[in-house]
């Protein structure tokens, strides 16, 4: 996603707070090139217990620095509030999230840890299955054309979600995600989308993953497939050519020196 000002400065100033269980995720983590800017910045953790010393240990930070704070929520496992300089505001919230994931949170400049790209795909997809944002429609087809096809996404994301099957997934994503212009008129977007080319797009992608679903064998679902230690979409006629990642607690990085090392250089880049 692109970052406004005030949200780099945010990420910057709080960058060092930042802990492999206190990473930045969600739209704002996913790219800073993508086609609309995030009214949020999110901050997970893998414990409860964490999220309230995190925000107000970020909080006080803040104002040091001479941001007006106001608090929108402070409960148990979620904390929100609005973060404004010179007449620029954004979100933040901190919240708990799972800690079943494909790989480790990454430490990176910015954001001090982030959730991988890979992670963020997997819950886009089934974000974009249980609720109507006509955000997560860009994010699914930029995630698609930038990141990994969607197919391998939704074939892998049904592991941190067993109600879903990979096919009761694209189905739940194609019946929400139906969308007008006005439906996209409240997003901050870096250039205005037409609808009908995003609903085309968005049925060309989703139907490219259907076949790949089909084309896959039953008993895999819920596998990553790497290929020179970053996530792809294979081809399910030759498995035996990826190296098959499962998730786990905590996440992991593929089990030989070459993979592992190959990942963590290429961890914030697309594959080719």
């Amino acid at each position: 996603m692109p970052l406004s000002e005030v949200q780099r400065d945010i990420l910057l100033l709080l960058a060092a707070h930042r802990t492999p269980e206190s990473y930045v995720a969600g739209a704002t983590a996913l790219n800073q090139d993508g086609p609309r800017f995030s009214g949020d910045i999110d901050v997970f953790h893998d414990r409860e217990e964490s999220v309230a010393r995190a925000a107000e240990a970020d909080s006080a930070l803040r104002a040091e620095y001479g941001f007006a704070v106001r608090w929108l929520r402070r409960e148990p496992g979620l904390h929100v509030l609005v973060a404004e300089r010179r007449g620029e505001s954004t979100r933040l919230e901190w919240a708990r999230d799972s800690d079943f994931r494909f790989f480790p949170t990454s430490r990176d400049a910015l954001y001090g840890y982030r959730l991988h790209v890979f992670d963020i795909a997997a819950n886009k997809a089934l974000a974009a299955a249980g609720r109507r944002e006509p955000r997560d429609v860009l994010d699914l087809i930029h995630i698609h054309d930038r990141h990994v096809p969607l197919g391998a996404v939704i074939w892998a994301a049904v592991a941190k979600d067993p109600g879903y099957s990979p096919e009761s997934l694209i189905t739940e994503i194609r019946r929400n995600a139906r969308y007008r212009a006005d439906d996209y008129a409240d997003l901050a977007l870096v250039e205005p989308v037409d609808a009908g080319a995003v609903a085309r797009r968005l049925r060309v992608i989703l139907d490219e993953a259907d076949a790949f679903v089909h084309a896959m064998p039953a008993g895999k679902e819920g596998l990553a497939f790497l290929a020179d230690g970053q996530p792809v979409q294979p081809d399910p006629a030759a498995l035996n050519a990826y190296v098959e990642h499962e998730a786990q607690r905590g996440g992991h990085w593929p089990s030989t020196a070459e993979i592992s090392g190959a990942m963590l250089r290429g961890d914030h880049t697309a594959p080719p």
